[in-house]
């Protein structure tokens, strides 16, 4: 591994300070527009306002529309070299309708807050700003730069999978500008997500005149609810959480009908189809007699392990990062991404390169640290220069 001196990230350290006053305009102007996964004219406003940032760095630019979570972002520039660089990051967020106007854009000591502020609008905006860093510094030793901002990542991106999938397959390296807890860390595996519906049928019956000739639909539901949450314990890193309850409505009315959705996550794919199985066997259980469950399985983002190709882009980044005075870390997490996807067509990928913060989903307490859009946005930077000055993924740069 060449020593840190030989980092290029510290080049464009002075660029990123220099715009961080314009990165935190550009960002309030995102964070105050509704932008919740399938709020599409919200999302369509902030796709216009990147497509216009994009074309401005000579980017050409295409909308992909994807009802009902309206457009996904797609920029390419090409260059001289022949590395083929691709940089994702999302627009949407979990929040109601509402929520930029009760918790507009904020700064305050250092953060900043408001809806989508950390998860993932400060990264779409560091990326486009790295990008800027690059091209002023007359950068043009990649193959092709491209970005997509998708609209429908906090869903699983239903939409805009397919299109990320037929992206990734013509690029050579993946960097993917979801947020990180920490200047130390960056993400080298994700644990893969199934979803279930698990729904139980019973025998209804008056609650109060003829209790006694119903079956309890929620009864047995809650006998599989206990059983399912044991299946924590079933393997390490395997974990099973129910997510949401429902039942037939009727207050006087023994129950017939109650279902949950269950999330499994898993390091492999293994872990998920272990997982699979025991929920077969509690599904096909009974504890009220006459009662019939039903469980259906909707598989979703696959587990992505660190490849040698991963491990050689995490060596890159440790480089870049000691020059900045940051020991970098490769974690594994329990949250899916759209790396997954990436990973699972065989595209190399690091993931939580975006800026530094927390609070996710909360939207009070959602918060982004404003000095760590130059400090990630400069590693970033010196990352994409020399995956593109190395021969391959793991090589070293050519200068």
């Amino acid at each position: 591994m060449p020593s840190p001196l030989s980092a290029l990230s510290p080049r464009y350290l002075p660029l990123l300070e220099e715009y961080q006053p314009a990165m935190l305009e550009r960002l309030a102007t995102l964070v105050n527009i509704d932008s919740g996964t399938g709020q599409h004219e919200g999302i369509n406003q902030i796709i216009a306002y990147l497509a216009d940032w994009m074309r401005e760095l000579d980017f050409s630019v295409t909308l992909h529309n994807t009802p009902p979570f309206g457009n996904n972002l797609v920029a390419r520039r090409q260059g001289r070299g022949s590395r083929r660089i691709l940089l994702v990051g999302h627009v949407d967020t979990v929040y109601l309708a509402g929520a930029a106007e009760s918790n507009p854009f904020t700064l305050r000591d250092g953060l900043a807050y408001g809806p989508g502020v950390i998860d993932m609008k400060s990264g779409v905006i560091m990326g486009i700003y790295t990008l800027r860093a690059l091209l002023q510094n007359q950068f043009e030793h990649y193959g092709e730069l491209c970005v997509v901002f998708n609209n429908d990542e906090e869903v699983g991106s239903p939409g805009s999978t397919p299109l990320l999938r037929e992206i990734a397959t013509g690029m050579d390296v993946g960097l993917v500008l979801e947020a990180s807890r920490a200047h130390e860390f960056i993400t080298h595996a994700r644990k893969g997500a199934d979803k279930y519906i698990l729904e139980v049928r019973g025998i209804p019956a008056h609650s109060g005149a003829e209790p006694h000739k119903g079956r309890s639909a929620v009864v047995e539901l809650a006998h599989k609810i206990l059983a399912i949450h044991h299946l924590n314990m079933l393997a390490p890193g395997i974990t099973c959480n129910v997510t949401r309850i429902s039942s037939s409505e009727q207050l006087n009315i023994v129950p017939d009908i109650a279902r949950c959705h269950i999330s499994v996550r898993a390091y492999n794919a293994q872990g998920l189809d272990m997982a699979a199985e025991a929920l077969e066997r509690i599904a096909a259980s009974c504890s009220i007699p006459d009662t019939h469950t039903t469980l259906t399985r909707n598989r979703g983002r696959r587990p992505y392990r660190p490849t040698p190709e991963v491990t050689h882009l995490v060596e890159m980044a440790q480089i870049e990062g000691a020059a900045l005075g940051h020991n970098l870390v490769a974690e594994s997490k329990g949250g899916v991404s759209d790396a997954n996807t990436l990973m699972e067509v065989g595209l190399p990928t690091i993931d939580s390169l975006g800026p530094i913060g927390g609070g996710m989903h909360d939207l009070n307490k959602e918060y982004l640290r404003t000095a760590s859009l130059t400090q990630r946005g400069t590693l970033l930077a010196g990352l994409i220069e020399r995956i593109c000055l190395s021969e391959s993924t793991g090589g070293q740069p050519s200068i």
